[in-house]
């Protein structure tokens, strides 16, 4: 069975940029082709989500070094009979 989302509403706001802040917009329209400035905002912003989860990503990848080497060590020493099981019922 399908699960339905909720219809998408639209919410208005009213932002005061500066001078730069508006250069920057209109720059990002243009990139973008958009016309109208409303437009781009909510673009700019899917953007900035979509450039924030590469980073994270980018990042995720390169922390796995020092992860791998933790699980190395942990699996190292199960095998060399220096842990023991959780007891659940303990805790």
């Amino acid at each position: 069975m399908a699960v339905q989302k909720p219809p998408t509403r639209q919410h208005a706001i009213t932002a005061a940029l500066t001078d730069e802040e508006h250069e920057l917009l209109e720059a990002f329209a243009a990139e973008q082709g958009i016309e109208d400035l409303t437009a781009a905002i909510p673009a700019m912003i899917r953007e900035l989500v979509r450039l924030h989860d590469a980073l994270w990503e980018a990042q995720f990848a390169r922390s796995t070094a020092p992860l791998d080497k933790m699980a190395k060590q942990a699996l190292d020493e199960h095998h060399a009979g220096m842990t023991e099981d959780l007891d659940t019922d303990s805790l």
